[in-house]
């Protein structure tokens, strides 16, 4: 008999009993719905994570200055000195040698505004900038350029502004790059500044979420040097940290490790201070796993209930069994080999257990397509989380489907084994005399 009959036999004994073998199949139903329905958004969530923090720059990595000590007590008594912080001059040489690397920083002046040529007046907040400043805020150039090192060290006065403000401001569709605005600061002084660049605007970062848009205060990046010109700071910048971003053409282990070396030998003197460098990609992966191990050790959870299922699967094979006892005497006396009764009723198992672990598979994925709308409607009545998150789309795993497929068989096979050795090592004459 081959694997074929041996299915249709199998199919036939299933549909002849077929709220019994429904039954039978409610604990692998559940079992691999469950862990499917987790999976699916486990695989979402971190979807979802991964595409929010993408929108913050993925490419960011910062370089912060911390004690060399491990020890609370000893790193709270060494005071900083000048020498010990991380300076403008030396970012500087820093870009100089890796050029791939960018300024991320940003420095918010204050409040400022303007009017357009319909004479209302255009809120603005005035931020100091670098060449890296958009990675920061998860926004990108839509036209023209963003700022450079050129603009901050020889204190241009340029500046980018974003969509938003040129919808503000432009009312008779002009081209924003190379006109000239001018700006009211908090200080009461107006000062002019020409638009090199326009950028999108991205609301995870700098809020004003729903709203008017007319009404809106949206960033215009200057130069820092001219930022801090306007805050009435002229000297060196000393920082404890220092983000940067790199060219996305870059590879992000090897940007970091720029770092890494370049800060390790500019702080290779200094006996209480080191610079740490920690990298978006790190927060991500981090996030990734936990996830991941969050995700699985619930899974593992949910599968117990597929031993409940299996042994509910060889109570039944044992009883079919006995019910079908005549019928075993009959074939083994006509010649059926041990191993191809066996066969039979394993194939059985394995089937009536692969028709539950689908049927799971099914309600699994329903389920969290249920939750995806369920999801999106809670997101929707909320305005900021709608423009932080946008539509949840449930991403199934189709890792784990494969895997609860497999699973469910493998159930058949171990559940449906001890009854089917019982079967092929019944005597053919008791079998026979059975009523």
């Amino acid at each position: 008999m081959n694997i074929w009959e041996n299915m249709k036999m199998a199919l036939s004994s299933i549909l002849a009993n077929k709220l019994r073998s429904l039954l039978t199949m409610i604990g692998i139903i559940i079992g691999i719905c469950a862990v499917i329905t987790i999976t699916t958004l486990g695989t979402t969530l971190r979807s979802t994570i991964t595409t929010t923090l993408n929108s913050l720059g993925s490419n960011l990595i910062g370089a912060y200055v911390t004690t060399r000590t491990t020890s609370y007590y000893d790193s709270v008594n060494v005071e900083y000195t000048p020498d010990d912080f991380i300076t403008y001059s030396t970012v500087e040489r820093l870009i100089e040698k890796y050029p791939e690397l960018r300024i991320a920083e940003e420095n918010t002046v204050g409040s400022g505004n303007t009017k357009n040529s319909l004479g209302k007046q255009v809120n603005v907040t005035l931020v100091g900038g670098y060449n890296g400043t958009l990675d920061q805020n998860g926004s990108r150039i839509v036209s023209g350029r963003m700022l450079t090192m050129d603009d901050v060290s020889m204190k241009k006065y340029t500046c980018v502004v974003t969509n938003i403000f040129v919808r503000q401001y432009f009312k008779n569709n002009e081209e924003p790059v190379g006109q000239v605005i001018k700006l009211n600061s908090e200080n009461g002084i107006a000062y002019e500044f020409t638009i090199v660049g326009v950028c999108t605007y991205n609301s995870l970062i700098n809020g004003a979420f729903g709203g008017n848009e007319e009404d809106m205060a949206t960033p215009v990046y200057i130069p820092d040097s001219i930022a801090r010109q306007i805050q009435g700071s002229y000297g060196e910048e000393y920082m404890q940290g220092w983000v940067f971003s790199y060219d996305p053409k870059t590879d992000g282990k090897t940007a970091k490790q720029h770092l890494k070396s370049f800060f390790e030998e500019e702080y290779a003197a200094n006996k209480n201070f080191t610079v740490e460098i920690i990298s978006n990609q790190d927060t991500m992966m981090i996030i990734d796993i936990i996830i991941n191990v969050i995700t699985i050790f619930v899974a593992v959870i949910a599968s117990i209930s597929l031993i409940v299922g299996g042994v509910g699967v060889m109570n039944i094979m044992l009883v079919s069994v006995t019910e079908r006892t005549r019928e075993i005497g009959i074939r083994k006396a006509l010649g059926a080999k041990k191993s191809t009764i066996k066969l039979q009723f394993v194939t059985e198992a394995i089937i009536m257990c692969l028709i539950g672990g689908l049927i799971g598979v099914l309600i699994g994925l329903f389920n969290g397509f249920i939750a995806g709308v369920i999801a999106n409607l809670i997101i929707g009545s909320i305005p900021a989380a709608k423009q932080v998150l946008g539509t949840i789309v449930m991403t199934p795993s189709p890792l784990a489907i494969i895997i609860s497929i497999i699973f469910s068989m493998i159930t058949g096979v171990f559940f449906g084994y001890y009854p089917a050795s019982k079967a092929a090592k019944m005597n053919p004459i008791d079998a026979l005399r059975y009523d």
